[in-house]
């Protein structure tokens, strides 16, 4: 697998990781941002934002609720374990 391949294959298993904390993966298609969505979220900022080229999230909001923190956190440590892999 080419490195290109293997960013690819990191970028399926993080939105399967996200998808398994039940977000919906919504693509915005500008700059390689795709936003993780919670069913049932409080506002768009309570939501995860993930930069699939360089592999980091961030929360939209400090207000954000504890749960949509703790996946942060979560995904953070699966990308870092994973990106080792590359």
């Amino acid at each position: 697998m080419n490195k290109t391949e293997k960013k690819e294959a990191l970028n399926k298993l993080v939105f399967k990781m996200a998808a398994e904390l039940n977000y919906e993966v919504v693509e915005e298609g500008e700059g390689g941002r795709v936003t993780f969505i919670r069913p049932g979220y409080k506002d768009l900022y309570d939501s995860i934002e993930y930069n699939r080229s360089y592999f980091n999230v961030r929360i939209l909001n400090f207000d954000a609720t504890n749960k949509t923190k703790e996946d942060i956190k979560t995904i953070e440590q699966f990308i870092k374990r994973k990106v080792l892999d590359i």
